[in-house]
C-alpha cells in the first residue's frame, strides 16, 4: 500500500513513520485514506472539514451497532406479544448489566490510545488495547454469571414469571456473543487512535444484514423463537472482531502495524494497570449513571398509565437514535484532543475546544428542529395507537429542547475523555442525576404540577444543564499542562 507522507510524517530508510501533530496540522491525517490537508488552509475550516470526514463513518458505525436492538424488536414483535415484552426486558438488562460497562470501559482507550499516539509512543497504543482486552475478560466473568442466573434474578422484579424466564433464556444465549461485543469495542479503538474510522463502519455494513438473516433464520425457519434471534445476534457479535483482526493482519491494514509491538509481558504488569482501570471505571460509571436514570424515569411513567409508558418508550427511542449523532462526533473530538494533549499542543487544543462547543450546539439545534418538525409523524413509526401517538406528539417540544443540551453534554464528556478526566464526569453525572435530576423529573411528572411526560423531560434536561455548567467550569479552571505532564509520565 502506497502511503503519501504529510507534514506529520517522516521518511526513514524508505518507511513512512508518523510523528506527533504540530501546530500546523489541524488533525492527524487518516493513514488508510492518505488524506492530506494543507497547513495553509484556515485552521477553523480545516478542523471542521476533517471533523466531518472523521465523524460521518463514526455516526454510521454507532447507528449500525444500535441496529441489533431494532432487529430483535422487529423479530420478537412478529413472534408474539410475550416475546416482544420478554425481548424488551432482556435487552434492557443486557444494556444496563453488560454493554454499558463494556462501552464505558472502551472509552478509556479514547483517552489512552489517542494520547499515546499523539505523544509519539506508537507501540503504547497496542499495549493499552492489550490491557483493555484482559480487563474486559475479567469483567465478563461476573457479567456472564448475572446473565446466566437472570431467569431467577428477573423473577424477583418481573411479576409475570414466564416473561422473566423467557428474558432469562434470551440473556443466557446472548452470553455466546459477549466476548465478541467487548473485544470489538476495544479493537476498533486501535484503528481509531491512528485516524481510521472507516474500517469498523465497513465491517458493520457487512455484519448488519448477516445479523438480520441469521436472526430470522434461527427464529422462524428453525423454530427457535426469541432464543434464535438472540443466537443470530450473538454469532454476529463474534464475527465483527474476527473480520476486524483479518483486516488488520491483511495487506490493507499493514499501515496500522506501526502501533503494534506484538504481544508483550508488559501488558500483564499490574503496576501499569492503574490508569486503565481508573479510566475504565469512570467511563462505565458515566454510562450506567446516564442509562440508569432514563430507565428509572421510564419505569415511573407506568404509574400514570400503560399508554404513558408506551409513549415514553417511543420518545426515548427517538431521543436515543438522535443521541447517536452527537455521541459519535464526541468520539472524534476525544481522539483529536487526545492527539493534541499527547503532543503538548495546548493552544491548538483550547482553540479546537471552543470551535467544537459551537459545533455541538448546532448539532443539537438541528436534531431538535427535525424532531419537532416531524412530531406528528415520528411516533407513527413506532405505534399504531392514536392515543400513544398524541401523547408523544404533545411532549415533543420538551424532547426537542432536550436534544440541544444532550448534544452539549456529549461535547463536554468528549472533551473530558480527551483530557483524561472521565472521573470528573462520572462523579458529576452520578451526583446530579440521582440527587437532583431524577427526583425532580418524577416530582414534575407525578406531583401537583401535573406535567406528566413533559415533566420527565424537563426534569432530566434541567439536571443536564447543571452537569454541562459544572463540567465547563471545571475545564475552564483545569490546568491543561497537568494533562500533558500526565501523558509524559505514563508513556515514559
Amino acid at each position: 500500500m502506497v502511503h503519501h507522507s504529510t507534514a506529520s510524517d517522516e521518511v526513514r530508510d524508505g518507511v513512512v513513520e508518523h510523528l506527533p501533530p504540530s501546530e500546523s496540522t489541524p488533525l492527524l491525517a487518516d493513514p488508510s485514506s492518505q488524506a492530506i490537508v494543507s497547513s495553509t488552509t484556515d485552521d477553523r475550516w480545516s478542523e471542521l472539514w476533517l471533523l466531518l470526514r472523521y465523524c460521518v463513518p463514526l455516526i454510521a458505525t454507532y447507528l449500525l451497532q444500535y441496529s441489533w436492538c431494532i432487529i430483535v424488536t422487529f423479530i420478537s414483535g412478529h413472534l408474539s406479544a410475550d416475546d416482544l415484552a420478554a425481548a424488551s426486558i432482556g435487552m434492557t438488562t443486557m444494556n444496563i448489566v453488560g454493554f454499558a460497562a463494556f462501552e464505558g470501559m472502551a472509552t478509556a482507550l479514547d483517552t489512552l490510545c489517542a494520547q499515546a499516539y499523539g505523544s509519539g509512543s506508537l507501540t503504547g497504543v497496542g499495549l493499552h488495547v492489550q490491557r483493555m482486552l484482559i480487563i474486559m475478560a475479567f469483567a465478563a466473568v461476573p457479567i456472564g454469571a448475572i446473565w446466566a442466573a437472570s431467569p431467577w434474578i428477573l423473577s424477583l422484579f418481573v411479576k409475570q414469571h414466564h416473561l422473566a424466564v423467557m428474558a432469562g433464556t434470551f440473556l443466557r444465549v446472548s452470553i455466546i456473543g459477549m466476548p465478541g461485543y467487548a473485544s470489538f469495542e476495544a479493537l476498533k479503538r486501535f484503528l481509531q487512535a491512528q485516524g481510521n474510522f472507516k474500517a469498523a463502519m465497513c465491517i458493520l455494513i457487512v455484519c448488519t444484514p448477516v445479523n438480520a438473516l441469521l436472526s430470522w433464520l434461527f427464529a422462524f425457519k428453525l423454530g427457535m423463537g426469541l432464543a434464535g434471534a438472540a443466537l443470530g445476534t450473538a454469532l454476529t457479535n463474534n464475527l465483527r472482531p474476527t473480520l476486524l483482526v483479518l483486516y488488520i493482519v491483511s495487506p490493507a491494514g499493514r499501515w496500522s502495524h506501526q502501533c503494534w509491538g506484538g504481544f508483550s509481558r508488559t501488558a500483564l504488569s499490574f503496576s501499569k494497570w492503574g490508569p486503565v482501570i481508573k479510566l475504565s471505571a469512570a467511563g462505565s460509571l458515566v454510562n450506567l449513571a446516564e442509562w440508569g436514570a432514563f430507565e428509572i424515569v421510564a419505569f415511573s411513567t407506568s404509574y400514570l398509565s400503560t399508554n404513558h409508558l408506551a409513549a415514553q418508550t417511543v420518545l426515548t427511542t427517538i431521543s436515543v437514535v438522535s443521541w447517536h449523532i452527537p455521541f459519535s462526533v464526541s468520539v472524534g473530538i476525544s481522539t483529536r484532543i487526545g492527539h493534541l494533549i499527547g503532543a503538548g499542543l495546548l493552544t491548538s487544543a483550547r482553540r479546537a475546544a471552543v470551535l467544537y462547543g459551537c459545533v455541538f450546539t448546532a448539532i443539537g439545534c438541528f436534531d431538535g428542529l427535525v424532531i419537532f418538525s416531524l412530531r406528528h409523524h415520528l411516533p407513527q413509526f413506532f405505534s399504531d395507537d392514536p392515543i400513544v401517538c398524541a401523547m408523544a406528539a404533545n411532549t415533543m417540544l420538551a424532547v426537542s429542547a432536550f436534544q440541544v443540551i444532550d448534544a452539549f453534554i456529549c461535547f463536554t464528556n468528549g472533551m473530558l475523555r480527551g483530557l483524561g478526566r472521565q472521573s470528573v464526569a462520572a462523579w458529576v453525572v452520578t451526583a446530579v442525576n440521582y440527587l437532583a435530576a431524577v427526583p425532580l423529573a418524577i416530582w414534575l411528572e407525578l406531583g401537583p404540577s401535573g406535567l406528566q411526560l413533559n415533566g420527565v423531560w424537563i426534569g432530566i434536561g434541567s439536571g443536564m444543564v447543571v452537569i454541562a455548567t459544572v463540567e465547563c467550569f471545571y475545564m475552564k479552571m483545569l490546568r491543561w499542562q497537568d494533562c500533558v505532564d500526565g501523558v509524559k509520565l505514563r508513556e515514559a
